[in-house]
Parts: structure tokens; sequence; C-alpha cells
């Protein structure tokens, strides 16, 4: 799988990553089934079944000791 770089801000209260941006920089896995590689087999087919999977490179740029705004919203739903 190829894998491309992000920033985010990681929430210890709950253990989420939560992606800020990309920065444009990956890494080619030059696998002929990866969809996002450039060594991929069926450049030119419209409707190709290979998976268009990848994976994060993580940069933490922050760091919360508390929970995600998600997970507070969540918690805070639950009680009313």
């Amino acid at each position: 799988m190829c894998t491309y770089e992000c920033f985010g801000d990681y929430y210890r209260g709950c253990q989420h990553y939560v992606v800020r941006y990309y920065s444009g920089s990956s890494a080619d896995c030059l696998s002929q089934d990866c969809k996002t590689s450039s060594e991929h087999k069926h450049k030119t087919a419209r409707d190709c079944l290979c998976p268009k999977v990848h994976n994060d490179a993580r940069k933490v740029v922050n760091m919360f000791q508390f929970k995600c705004d998600t997970c507070m919203e969540n918690a805070r739903s639950r009680y009313r």
C-alpha cells in the first residue's frame, strides 16, 4: 500500500488521531495490485477492481490530554 504523510492532533483522553492536513508527500509501494501505485497494471481501465487503499504516515502536531470533539459530543448526548 502507498503511504501518504499527514499531520494532525492526538487526543490521549480517547486515543484518537484527527487529521488536520496532508502534506502532499507520498511513498509509492510499487505494487501492481495497488490502484494508487505508479506500477498499477490496469492504468487504462475505466472500472478497475483493484483496491484503492493507502496508509497514513501520521505526524503529531499537538497532543491533548482530553477527548476529541466527537467523543466529547457523544458523551454529552448520552446524558441528555
